[in-house]
């Protein structure tokens, strides 16, 4: 039952109504973080590595340990989980496509749109999933702090990172 490193296609998946099938760790963490979705500095506040490595070890040996875990833990290895995907979620190919479909004026949802046709139905299951989820935490932004461009600042580099683990450049970042 590993869940770290592993393609994100071989994940154990949950069905979840009007999405589909989303990988079971990304609907337990999500689920998680909703009912701490108050926490202040939700995310931005790194957890215990200390914990982590051993929520993660748990985990990974199919042990349900995230009830009794912390908030930012939990948001450090949701956080983890992504950055640790083979394969970045947002398919590299895709990655600049999708930065110039976001800098146009009239037909940026269109032409997005387009290009998550190209992407896997796993795939977009599972980023509808989250950004709802996301969506979630940024409307609770009063109490948590965490508004939709702390979350992208947070979640870009996760997200969209290549494999040779190298930074963001900061043209990439921008965007």
């Amino acid at each position: 039952g590993k869940i770290f490193g592993i393609s994100f296609h071989a994940l154990p998946q949950s069905l979840v109504p009007e999405y589909g099938y989303i990988p079971s760790f990304l609907v337990d963490t999500c689920e998680y973080l909703e009912e701490h979705v108050h926490t202040e500095g939700l995310f931005r506040k790194s957890g215990s590595l200390v914990r982590l490595k051993a929520l993660k070890s748990k985990l990974d040996q199919g042990e349900n340990c995230l009830s009794a875990a912390l908030p930012c833990d939990v948001a450090g290895l949701l956080k983890q989980f992504f950055r640790e995907l083979p394969e970045p979620i947002f398919p590299p190919h895709l990655q600049e496509g999708l930065f110039k479909a976001q800098q146009l004026e009239n037909d940026k949802k269109t032409a997005t749109v387009l290009l998550s046709c190209l992407m896997a139905d796993r795939t977009i299951a599972a980023l509808r999933y989250f950004f709802n989820f996301l969506r979630t935490v940024s409307l609770r932004s009063s109490e948590n702090r965490m508004d939709s461009s702390n979350l992208a600042v947070i979640f870009a580099p996760n997200l969209l990172h290549s494999n040779e683990n190298e930074k963001m450049s900061a043209s990439t970042e921008k965007k």
